[in-house]
């Protein structure tokens, strides 16, 4: 049977996950520099390379408790030509999951707010929440930061 490659990170305490073919690459926290007048979700712009990149802070999109961590990183994600930063509190390891732990949102979790929520797997008797890092922000929100980019 298939597997599934993940990504596997944290916000605050709990793990989530992202398919690995919706990451570029994933670096270390550096120094963001803030964006006026921006949406709250977003932390600021990073400059990786040359790449000018906004910064969403995902605890905050997702409306959680913006703790600190000491092991911040930034998962940098492709959409369509343009490069998305997010910010989690951790990313420092991949998962292969086989296909027949891989499961559909639960019900509950399917509503509009929530349509970032690809699926659910389950890992080491874990159930882990995978994000579509491409529907964490609608095409308007990522033109508004594009705008004031």
């Amino acid at each position: 049977m298939a597997e599934k490659q993940y990504i596997v990170f944290k916000l605050n305490d709990e793990k989530f996950a992202a398919n690995i073919n919706h990451i570029a690459s994933i670096t270390d926290y550096a120094s963001i520099t803030s964006l006026p007048n921006g949406p709250a979700y977003v932390d600021g712009l990073l400059n990786l390379r040359g790449d000018i990149i906004p910064v969403v802070n995902l605890k905050k999109r997702f409306k959680m408790t913006d703790t600190v961590a000491r092991d911040k990183r930034i998962l940098i994600a492709r959409r369509d030509d343009i490069l998305i930063g997010f910010l989690v509190d951790d990313a420092s390891q991949s998962m292969s999951v086989d296909e027949k732990d891989v499961l559909p949102p639960p019900k509950i979790a399917i509503k509009k707010e929530n349509a970032y929520i690809s699926e659910v797997c389950i890992h080491n008797n874990e159930l882990i929440i995978v994000i579509d890092l491409d529907k964490v922000l609608s095409e308007d929100e990522i033109s508004e930061i594009l705008e004031i980019n």
